[in-house]
């Protein structure tokens, strides 16, 4: 069975792939095109993970939107560079995993 994150745990892990994705083209080297698309893509989920006003679908269309573009640039940039890419579409699947398993509730 898998345990529903609550709204506040989502966004912490958010803020870390956010993180994680803003650090990961100095920490493995990439080229411009992976620079650019993971730092651009860790600086939205980032802001994602701080938006706690948000309506709660806004948040889940969000959500599932920057997955599908994150899959997208994936794909473009593996083009040059398999390790960028591969660490987008991580990314990508990770954010979709990460919408399944959240409650998508405000408690009172």
């Amino acid at each position: 069975m898998l345990r529903r994150l609550s709204l506040t745990e989502h966004g912490a892990l958010e803020m870390l792939v956010g993180l994680a994705l803003i650090a990961a083209p100095f920490a493995l080297g990439f080229g411009p095109a992976g620079l650019v698309a993971s730092m651009a893509a860790g600086a939205v989920i980032a802001g994602l993970g701080l938006s706690e006003g948000m309506p709660i679908s806004s948040h889940m269309a969000a959500d599932t939107a920057v997955a599908l573009a994150l899959l997208g640039v994936a794909l473009l940039v593996s083009a040059e560079e398999a390790v960028a890419g591969g660490v987008l579409a991580a990314a990508a699947a990770g954010e979709l995993a990460l919408g399944v398993c959240t409650r998508w509730t405000r408690r009172a």
